[in-house]
């Protein structure tokens, strides 16, 4: 699986989140979009909803991963404060499949 294809489904799960929002509080939808911390936009709950949903997406495209384990937990910057940072995370766990 290639990077883009992992911002699709990146991306993808922001779209889905944006179904269950109020139009005035819609997720932004984009290649550098924040997610969770100081500009982030989603809250502890709403991150772990993203987590679950690229980590089924995932599942469907062959690729059982859990992102929310104690890798992820113990880095100094998270791999969940921006689309980048969890592009490039997942596709660090890919890897080591």
């Amino acid at each position: 699986m290639n990077r883009s294809q992992i911002e699709a489904i990146v991306l993808d799960a922001l779209r889905m989140a944006n179904q269950a929002r109020e139009d005035d509080n819609q997720l932004i939808v984009a290649p550098d979009a924040p997610l969770f911390g100081d500009r982030g936009q989603l809250d502890s709950m709403g991150v772990v909803t993203l987590i679950i949903d690229v980590e089924d997406a995932l599942r469907v495209a062959g690729h059982s991963v859990f992102l929310a384990d104690e890798r992820a937990m113990s880095r100094l910057q998270s791999p969940f404060k921006d689309v980048p940072a969890l592009v490039a995370y997942i596709e660090e766990c890919l890897k080591s499949l």
